[in-house]
């Protein structure tokens, strides 16, 4: 099971690829990282949104999900609010724990 600190790095690492060549610089907060009993939900924005305010500096999903089992974290559907994803994630039940 991946530790807060290994879940921000494997973050980290997933958001690095993604965002490769994009002129963003992507931040991660780290403050706003949420556990679920098979997830950490980490929670990034854009350096540049961050500092101007600029909706369109700021990246189109705002988490990322790494599931506890190490396998590849993956973005959550982009339509879902804060709230929806949290229903989602806590209402999963994965067959891998």
């Amino acid at each position: 099971m991946l530790s807060l600190s290994e879940a921000h790095h494997a973050a980290r690492r997933f958001l690095e690829g993604v965002y490769a060549d994009d002129s963003m610089t992507i931040v991660l907060r780290t403050e706003s990282t949420e556990e679920y009993p098979w997830a950490w939900a980490v929670r990034f924005d854009s350096q540049e949104h961050i500092d101007g305010g600029d909706p369109g500096r700021a990246p189109s999903v705002s988490v990322v999900v790494v599931p506890k089992t190490g396998e590849v974290p993956y973005f959550p559907p982009k339509d879902m609010t804060p709230e929806e994803f949290a229903d989602y994630a806590s209402a999963i039940r994965p067959t891998a724990l």
